[in-house]
């Protein structure tokens, strides 16, 4: 059984556990009780994503989780109190509890202690989500006697009829409903059914590994007026470029990872505007060192430094340089492959744990991109205007829904050489613009809406040198220190 399949198993059988511990009918009557709205009033959850969509600004939703079947224990020891706090002082709009003790190290009195906690701030307080794996009614009449005010459905263990009425048996109490879906069967499967709120994971279940433009791809077939939440995978103001189109976010294992020290979620983890930089074809751990946590400051430094590996490359990284590349532990760190063989990158990402990885779409595979932990960046050659629909078809859509975002390169990697079509100024997916260009020259990226920065190799060089200043320049320009 892959890991959904375990965890189905047993949430059936603690389900069993809470009939027999539990009078279900008495439970239910309990539960109306304490109806949440009054009947034919909205559920909070989906005026207060009105509101904030209203406002155009982000709706968080903050994770407390102890544990993951694909992190292991993440905050054992972590004060939900003192955790939940943190995430409404820094301004969530709504918080989630696992409440799942098996693989995620929660339980329902997990949500009674996050609802105390809450309910002694002063003012509105954020709403709270029961995250579990539901699957029958007695699940949501505990959630609500617990203090949850919404609830998840995961698409991928319901049958529609299912989801259907555990949604109203929600509703009747007044809680609001986030359905979840993974990929399109899941969206076609729950399509027709009238639900306000999508959730996206960008995780898969199945196998825990994630892809951040997964969201941006299944969104972009939702009408307006249904609300998008993206889960799962986000961890900074990089990845908050990469999800466009999302009314708010769900973020568990970065907050849990950083102990309740960040600052206000709009301002730490949103950098509205930032063009991206990633500087390629560094060779020397010192390189690397003084763009990762040298003299220059962070307006001054790439925001990806690329580790080219490409058998065809004049940057290809030596033997000696990459063993002392291992003690460098920089976490922006790609590794770039062209021309490779698919058992040679999974050879050298298992030397050294790269949290990201760029491939060459045509070198490789769609399963094998699957089949990567890593985050996965990946390249597209266009050649000329002409060939632009079949490379569209046969290098983007394919791959779409499992890669984190696109580069668009030109023809001959390396080469300096511009890209030789004219990229569509509504090409659908995040992208950095590659190929050719140098500081005078990054205007070129206004084309294009979903364009979030650039990818640089030979316009960082001097005399085929990396030159530190070049670097610099470029990234004061994208961070608008600079006049272009």
């Amino acid at each position: 059984m892959n890991i959904l399949e375990k965890i189905v198993e047993s949430k059936k059988l603690e389900i069993a556990a809470l009939y027999r511990q539990y009078d279900a009918g008495e439970l239910a009557r309990q539960a109306s009780g304490l109806r949440l709205a009054a009947p034919g009033v909205p559920p909070a959850f989906y005026t207060r994503l009105a509101d904030a969509r209203a406002a155009e600004v982000p709706f968080f939703i903050s994770e407390f989780k102890r544990k993951s079947p694909s992190e292991g224990w993440i905050a054992r020891e972590a004060s939900l109190p003192d955790q939940v706090q943190a995430y409404a002082a820094a301004g969530a709009r709504a918080i989630s509890v696992l409440t799942d003790e098996p693989f995620f190290g929660g339980t329902y009195e997990d949500l009674r202690s996050a609802a105390a906690a809450l309910d002694a701030l002063p003012g509105p307080r954020p709403l709270l989500l029961q995250k579990d794996f539901v699957l029958d009614p007695i699940q949501i009449y505990l959630a609500r006697l617990h203090g949850a005010d919404l609830i998840l459905l995961i698409a991928a263990i319901l049958e529609p009829a299912q989801l259907n009425f555990l949604k109203k048996t929600a509703e009747s109490l007044g809680m609001g409903v986030l359905v979840e879906v993974h990929d399109a069967e899941e969206l076609d499967k729950v399509g027709q059914l009238d639900f306000p709120v999508l959730g996206i994971n960008n995780r898969d279940l199945k196998t825990f590994r994630t892809a951040l433009n997964r969201a941006n791809v299944l969104a972009r077939s939702q009408s307006r007026e249904r609300f998008i939440i993206a889960e799962s995978g986000v961890r900074d103001y990089l990845d908050f470029q990469v999800l466009r189109g999302a009314d708010g976010f769900l973020i568990g294992t970065g907050l849990m990872r950083a102990g309740g020290q960040f600052s206000s979620f709009n301002t730490h983890f949103r950098s509205t505007g930032k063009n991206l930089f990633k500087a390629c074809g560094i060779r020397t751990s010192e390189t690397i060192e003084a763009l990762s946590s040298g003299s220059l400051t962070d307006t001054e430094r790439p925001d990806f430094i690329g580790i080219n590996f490409s058998p065809e490359s004049k940057r290809r990284i030596d033997r000696v340089a990459f063993e002392a590349l291992k003690q460098a532990k920089t976490a922006n760190l790609v590794a770039v492959f062209y021309k490779n063989p698919e058992s040679e990158i999974r050879t050298i990402i298992e030397e050294y744990p790269f949290r990201a990885v760029q491939l060459y779409a045509g070198d490789v595979k769609p399963k094998f991109v699957r089949s990567l932990k890593q985050r996965v960046i990946l390249a597209v050659r266009v050649g000329s205007e002409a060939d632009w629909a079949d490379t569209f078809a046969r290098y983007v859509e394919p791959y779409a829904a499992d890669v984190d975002f696109f580069i668009l390169d030109g023809a001959i990697p390396g080469s300096g050489q511009r890209i030789g079509a004219g990229i569509p100024a509504d090409f659908p997916w995040p992208f950095l613009l590659a190929g050719g260009l140098h500081e005078g020259n990054l205007d070129a990226i206004a084309a294009c809406k979903n364009c979030l920065g650039v990818d640089i190799a030979s316009g960082i060089e001097t005399g085929g040198q990396v030159d530190l200043s070049r670097i610099s320049r470029i990234a004061g320009l994208l961070a608008g220190r600079l006049q272009v």
